[in-house]
């Protein structure tokens, strides 16, 4: 994977944590890739509110139903260092936003505090918490699947940050609005 370094914080944005083959189900690991991944632009985000006739962001350039990716940021990789990791869930009332927001950028937090920086998208709305169970059993898990979608971003992180300096044992997760309700 490769991203990009901007004065000495390295950012991997896009980065695919499962992938979903199709709506209202939970989404599978993602398919290993050959050769380099360029991970130097934010990835899809979740389709949002307006879509359901919520009110919110009406214009969809950029979602996509398979909207599982995060963005890290760090201070270094490969230097033995075991930093600690902070999740970052956006806000949104689980109807609107997305990792990708400006004011979300982990840079400043990454280098003030040593710490590796990740953010996460995932379904939101109708598209992550719509319960479709009494219509086929495929769909047993559709009201959840945008907090499973969280929880594979997080078995994710436990697997792979340490390639991205990070420490998977000193994992915190914070957030705000929807993102900082009690999973």
């Amino acid at each position: 994977m490769q991203g990009t370094d901007q004065d000495g914080i390295r950012r991997y944005l896009g980065v695919p944590y499962a992938q979903a083959a199709e709506r209202f189900v939970p989404a599978k690991d993602v398919e290993p890739w050959e050769g380099v991944l360029a991970a130097d632009s934010y990835g899809s985000k979740s389709l949002q509110g307006s879509i359901s006739g919520i009110d919110g962001e009406s214009d969809q350039t950029g979602t996509d139903n398979n909207c599982h990716n995060l963005n890290i940021w760090t201070p270094g990789i490969n230097d033995g260092e075991k930093r600690p990791v902070m999740v970052w869930l956006h806000g949104g009332g689980f109807s609107t936003g997305s990792a990708n927001e400006e004011g979300y950028d982990g840079e400043a937090l990454s280098r003030s505090g040593d710490v590796v920086v990740v953010s996460v998208n995932h379904r939101l709305n109708v598209f992550g918490h719509l319960d479709l169970s009494a219509y086929d059993d495929k769909y047993q898990h559709s009201a959840n699947v945008g907090i499973t979608d969280i929880v594979a971003a997080l078995e994710w992180i436990q697997d792979n940050i340490e390639a991205f300096g990070g420490d998977p044992e000193n994992v915190t997760v914070f957030g705000q609005s929807g993102g900082g309700a009690p999973l």
